[in-house]
């Protein structure tokens, strides 16, 4: 590959995390006014995975145990995660997504997915195919 192909998918790639971020920004705005996205990605996270332990959400996301419990305060505080004793270690909580907090998510990712499609609405349906494909790709050779 040559040196002009390596600088345009390094431009390319740096402007669709830039967007990318944006939209996520928005997301999580659109779930609750002042949601941080680190807070937003752990309710995704939660909606996901199911409950975890606080130290999981920590080091998941490289985050500091303060960070994690003010995060989580505030998504109890807004009804969007609980705390329940965690069945195997009755000294210890887990925490998991609302109903409240699930349909504030979904609601969210029929938007985000709307907003996709319309983006994508004047490709062809194999430009769409190969395009999700190639992110496949190099999503799976940066893990």
């Amino acid at each position: 590959m040559s040196e002009q192909d390596h600088d345009r998918v390094e431009r390319e790639l740096s402007l669709l995390i830039r967007q990318a971020r944006t939209l996520m920004v928005t997301s999580a705005s659109t779930v609750h006014a002042g949601l941080e996205l680190s807070a937003y990605a752990t309710l995704r996270l939660l909606d996901t995975e199911g409950p975890l332990r606080a130290s999981t959400i920590g080091e998941r996301f490289a985050l500091d145990k303060s960070t994690v419990s003010r995060q989580l305060s505030r998504l109890i505080d807004w009804g969007l995660v609980e705390r329940t004793p965690d069945p195997s270690d009755g000294r210890a909580h887990l925490v998991a997504i609302t109903p409240t907090g699930h349909a504030r998510l979904t609601g969210v990712s029929q938007q985000r997915k709307g907003e996709i499609r319309r983006l994508l609405e004047q490709w062809d349906e194999k430009d769409v195919a190969e395009f999700g494909r190639l992110l496949e790709l190099f999503n799976q050779s940066n893990s």
